[in-house]
């Protein structure tokens, strides 16, 4: 932005298009000033003046009427013009004034932390509004270092903590193996059921992470129903005394990232599973909707707790807290509706395409 550019202020060059156009306007309405003033001043002097040269009797004039009604339209027409003047103003010149900041509204809404760059704010010279682009400006880039900053810590704790964790799993898995008593064999056991929390965690971690970031671009058409129907053998291993039922009632086609979708549906699953001993586990595909819904052995849930990370840890089922977070991460996501309803004893989680 050029730093010579002569600024003014918003108002300063408001008013001055309002004089401008006002001056313009009053110069156009001259013809009008002048017929009225003809008429209701000059005519009276007129109509003397032909008598005297014809030798006739002066005519009786009320001067005192024509003057009050010659003030009176010209206050008018005065009000009417300045009203003109400040429409024009208001409508169309208002308009040319305000169309840099509408620019740095545009460009504001269009930028996306995770994909683009910090945007160039188009010059201008009304002081508030290059103010407003210049702390606009700062904002935007520190935030994108901000951001630029967590994302590269989450992707690096996330990486360095596998290793540890994977070398901890295999020092377990030896010590396993050895003659240890009852006590000792109940505490490594334990400890490994720790570690595979803590694997799935730091997994967890980073794939919301790598959502909130906007890592995950790639979006394809997926016919739902099909989807869903491949994924649900790998559930028989996880249900238990209870059974993963699918309703079908439409063919379904939305736009979605095949790799969130899964996640979404199998964190929903297991999320059932988990919290359900035995019953009916219903997955419920609608024209504009994904239903899944589980029997209620407890209370209802909090609608505004139970998608706060880490409000439902469970550590005795092996839960993170972290599944209905990522499942709402990934509505936000896809600009997708998620609800809860607890209906006849069940929790129904429905997701709004």
């Amino acid at each position: 932005m050029d730093c010579r550019m002569k600024r003014k202020s918003l108002i300063h060059k408001t008013l001055v298009q309002f004089m401008i156009c006002t001056a313009v306007i009053f110069a156009l309405m001259t013809p009008a000033f002048y017929m009225l003033t003809k008429h209701f001043y000059a005519e009276d002097l007129i109509d003397v003046i032909r008598a005297v040269k014809r030798g006739q009797a002066i005519p009786q004039l009320d001067l005192e009427r024509d003057i009050m009604v010659g003030v009176m339209i010209q206050f008018v027409l005065t009000f009417v013009l300045l009203s003109i003047a400040l429409f024009i103003t208001v409508r169309y010149i208002t308009r040319r004034l305000w169309r840099p900041f509408d620019d740095t509204l545009r460009d504001a809404e269009r930028f996306n932390l995770a994909q683009s760059d910090v945007p160039e704010f188009s010059p201008t010279d009304i002081t508030e509004f290059s103010r407003l682009n210049e702390t606009l400006g700062k904002l935007m880039r520190k935030n994108k270092e901000t951001y630029t900053i967590q994302k590269e810590f989450t992707e690096n704790a996330s990486h360095e903590l596998q290793t540890p964790l994977a070398v901890t799993r295999s020092k377990l898995d030896l010590l396993m193996q050895e003659e240890l008593s009852q006590s000792q064999l109940e505490l490594v056991e334990e400890l490994y059921r720790l570690n595979t929390r803590m694997g799935r965690l730091n997994r967890n971690l980073l794939l919301l992470a790598k959502i909130e970031n906007a890592q995950y671009g790639d979006r394809k058409r997926i016919a739902l129903t099909p989807f869903i129907e491949k994924l649900l053998p790998s559930y028989n291993l996880l249900k238990g005394n209870c059974s993963v039922v699918m309703i079908n009632e439409t063919d379904v086609t939305i736009n979605a990232n095949p790799v969130l979708l899964e996640s979404m549906v199998n964190n929903f699953v297991v999320n059932a599973i988990r919290h359900t001993e035995s019953g009916e586990i219903l997955i419920h595909v609608t024209k504009s909707a994904l239903e899944i819904s589980n029997p209620a052995e407890d209370k209802p849930l909090n609608p505004d707790e139970i998608f706060r990370r880490f409000h439902s840890a469970d550590t005795q089922s092996g839960g993170t807290g972290l599944g209905l977070p990522i499942v709402k991460a990934i509505c936000d996501f896809h600009g997708w509706q998620i609800s809860y309803r607890h209906i006849a004893h069940r929790h129904h989680f429905t997701v709004i395409f």
